[in-house]
């Protein structure tokens, strides 16, 4: 079964069993709206899904953007002056089990509800998974073809473009399938801790007003963004593994 089939069979599935769980359930529909009720939420509410939607993904794709330049900056800082790694390591060590809740009150005191305390969630997030590996993927080349580039006389840039780049494409995308649906969830909860804007805020709202429509309703649109992000990372990791291929070759 090709992976189209098998995401158009989930799209297909996923209305089916709500009505199934709908009716088995016996809920009402304040608390489990049928996906009709959600549909006409959206198509009524539009514009304001629309304008909380690109709220939060300018946060996620910003803070995920700033992400992958400080990871592979750091990565080739590590690569080539290996001291700077032991040094920089206590650093993201403490860093990275710092408490999100405390993290976000800090943030959110010193910056207050601006865009920039959920960028920096994001950064967090997303920073980790890309710098290490980035980082396992620029020392894990392979030494025979270190060799070659040597004995041809290859500068550090040279090496680097040909050889060690092109060998770290796959931990690189690994770690875009892991980081780049969690930027969106990170700028979310972020949203839903202290926001006024974006989805998390929409959520938020509608628990405090007993609108379960809405709630599924930007469910539904969170988890369409984390699937798109995931197809487009799919998408991605084809198109540099060709690049990879005709590189190393």
């Amino acid at each position: 079964m090709s992976e189209k089939t098998a995401y158009f069979i989930m799209f297909i599935t996923i209305p089916l069993v709500w009505i199934a769980a709908k009716e088995i359930s016996g809920f009402p529909d304040f608390l489990l709206p049928p996906p009709g009720m959600v549909v006409e939420v959206l198509w009524n509410e539009y514009e304001l899904f629309l304008e909380h939607t690109w709220i939060t993904l300018f946060e996620a794709l910003t803070g995920y953007l700033i992400a992958n330049i400080l990871a592979i900056s750091l990565a080739i800082t590590f690569l080539y002056i290996p001291w700077f790694e032991s040094l920089a390591l206590p650093w993201t060590v403490v860093i990275k089990n710092i408490p999100f809740v405390t993290i976000a009150s800090i943030l959110i005191i010193t910056m207050g509800d601006t865009p920039a305390p959920k960028i920096i969630i994001v950064i967090l997030v997303t920073f980790f998974p890309i710098l290490a590996n980035v980082t396992k993927g620029l020392q894990s080349t392979d030494q025979v073809l270190l060799d070659r580039m040597k004995t041809l006389h290859a500068n550090h840039w040279q090496v680097f473009c040909k050889v060690r780049w092109p060998s770290a494409i796959p931990y690189y995308i690994a770690a875009h399938e892991i980081a780049f649906t969690g930027s969106i969830i990170a700028a979310i909860i972020a949203e839903w801790l202290f926001a006024r804007k974006g989805l998390g805020f929409l959520i938020v709202q509608a628990m405090s007003q007993y609108r379960a429509d809405r709630l599924y309703a930007v469910t539904l649109v969170a988890s369409l963004l984390a699937v798109g992000a995931y197809i487009l990372v799919k998408v991605l990791e084809r198109r540099l593994s060709r690049w990879q291929d005709q590189t190393l070759t």
